[in-house]
């Protein structure tokens, strides 16, 4: 066997492996970039709606999303780089299946959520992100009430709502 068929599969093994190192190389965890802040503050969200008090729900939830986060630490006061303050301005539910005996009765809601998300340079006072819309919603099934479906319901609404305002804040913009 000549000597160069025989170092054909060794060869074309390091050059695939040169290959996957070589396009590997550049990979970063995390999202990309670097945010204009380090720290975080998160002041209770601002419920104007009629929904049975997420406020206190949502910013907890967001909170706990956001250190999750390697690139931004969350305090307790307003001596971080940045605000994020959250307000809470539409509340909707809607039908989303009807029993098939009534179907003038729900047997299912779809309740929508949408927030305005501001976030605030607290060193310059520049407005980062000013009013940005966020919308979120849930299916609630009526088995034993709609007051228990929704209750049931609004954890798992305002932290789909928390997931997605966390994922405005660390993306770069």
């Amino acid at each position: 066997m000549p000597s160069s068929t025989r170092f054909r599969p060794i060869f074309l093994a390091v050059m695939a492996l040169m290959l996957l190192l070589g396009a590997c190389s550049h990979y970063q965890l995390g999202p990309p970039g670097e945010l204009p802040f380090r720290t975080l503050y998160v002041p209770p969200a601002i419920n104007r709606t009629y929904a049975p008090q997420p406020g206190a729900l949502l910013t907890d939830q967001t909170i706990s999303d956001l250190q999750g986060h390697s690139n931004v630490k969350i305090v307790q006061n307003e001596q971080a780089n940045a605000t994020l303050s959250i307000s809470i301005v539409e509340y909707e539910r809607s039908v989303g299946a009807t029993q098939s005996q009534d179907t003038g009765l729900a047997q299912s809601y779809i309740l929508t959520m949408v927030c305005l998300v501001t976030l605030t340079d607290n060193r310059t006072g520049e407005v980062l992100m000013e009013g940005r819309r966020v919308t979120a919603s849930q299916q609630a099934y009526v088995q034993g009430g709609f007051q228990i479906a929704e209750y049931q319901a609004m954890p798992v609404l305002t932290r789909e709502m928390a997931r997605k305002i966390s994922n405005i804040v660390v993306s770069v913009w």
